[in-house]
């Protein structure tokens, strides 16, 4: 009998918040990057002695993976930062893989050389997740500080196309590569690898600079565009009428006006590079340092019993197209509870796109 992943997925991850158990985490191995992306909401440089001083080593990550292992742990995402810049990377990620996980890893692809394509092609992740910032050297260059990061992506994404390793490339939609949009998704189908797009932009949380995005209607024409361009419009009607009754048009779904009722916190984790636990990547609290996994997870597990969502929410007509959860009403707003008003205009205008598409 042929298994339906996403419905067995969606039961394993709803018994383990019945359960309490850490069924997903992930390791930000570090917040150094080799690229210095404008929008990035961590990122050190590669050579930051200080962070390098302040990141775990080798044998913590592994004991923190066979702690959470032990309480239940199956998918663990490795990343960072640029988790590949790590000199101990291959040790972690086939140590993992040892335990019995479900590893996936989320890299730039700046660093995935001959030598890495066959770690990978010898010992497949669940997924590698390569992100594309854009399809020309130019933007890489304006986007990323690193014009020559283009032609070094481009071939590790062809090499290990041609070594069969499971590949699905990222797409984050800024005002500096928007206009490459079409293309990264052509390249995509040309390698046979998916692409996943997103149009909303973290304010930087957990970094100092400026809130590098779209303008709220920018983005959700872009999200709009994008859907309609590559679903087709029969298929993008359909999806419309299909899911605006029951279904979120954002990149989240969550209930308003009551406790958060995500999976961060609840049967996911998040642990970063110098050592706290959090709920997810994009909540810095509440954070817990881990001494103890354990315990480290079970106070993770009450604090965010506490977290409230906006109740004008709930009622709110636009709820259905919004990307609205508690990490984005912290970082927009710094209440969990504070009503993102960058969210609520972004989903109006997609509202707006898609009864237009549907009227005519």
């Amino acid at each position: 009998m042929e298994i339906n992943y996403d419905l067995f997925m969606t039961q394993l991850f709803a018994k383990a918040a019945v359960n309490g158990t850490p069924l997903a985490g992930s390791f930000e191995l570090t917040s150094r990057c080799c690229l210095n992306c404008k929008m990035c909401y961590i990122h050190r440089s590669g050579t930051d002695p200080d962070a390098i001083a302040q990141e775990k080593d080798t044998g913590w990550w592994l004991d923190i993976a066979q702690k959470a292992q032990k309480a239940g742990m199956l998918i663990l995402l490795l990343t960072g930062g640029e988790p590949l810049l790590r000199p101990d990377f291959d040790k972690i990620y086939l140590e993992c893989l040892k335990m019995g996980l479900l590893v996936s890893v989320n890299t730039n692809g700046v660093l995935i050389d001959d030598e890495k394509v066959r770690l990978f092609a010898e010992n497949p992740p669940q997924r590698l997740n390569i992100t594309l910032y854009g399809t020309s050297s130019e933007t890489y260059g304006e986007l990323c500080g690193n014009a020559g990061a283009y032609e070094r992506v481009m071939i590790a994404l062809q090499k290990l196309k041609e070594a069969g390793v499971n590949v699905k490339i990222n797409f984050s939609m800024v005002p500096y590569n928007k206009k490459d949009a079409s293309e990264v998704y052509r390249t995509g189908k040309e390698l046979g690898f998916s692409v996943q797009p997103v149009s909303y932009m973290f304010p930087p949380v957990r970094a100092s600079g400026d809130v590098v995005r779209m303008a709220a209607e920018e983005a959700a024409e872009a999200q709009f565009e994008w859907q309609k361009n590559h679903l087709g419009d029969d298929d993008f009607r359909k999806y419309i009428e299909n899911f605006k009754n029951n279904r979120n048009f954002g990149e989240v779904s969550y209930e308003c006006g009551e406790k958060i009722s995500c999976r961060a916190g609840l049967s996911t984790f998040w642990v970063t590079w110098d050592g706290k636990m959090t709920p997810c990547g994009m909540m810095p609290e509440p954070s817990v340092q881990i001494s103890d996994f354990d315990a480290a997870w079970k106070e993770i597990r009450a604090q965010r019993e506490n977290i409230m969502l906006p109740a004008e929410c709930s009622a709110c007509e636009y709820r259905k197209y919004c990307d609205i959860c508690a990490a984005v009403s912290k970082a927009e707003t710094g209440k969990f509870n504070g009503v993102p008003e960058y969210a609520c205009k972004k989903a109006q205008e997609y509202y707006r796109l898609c009864k237009n598409f549907i009227d005519h």
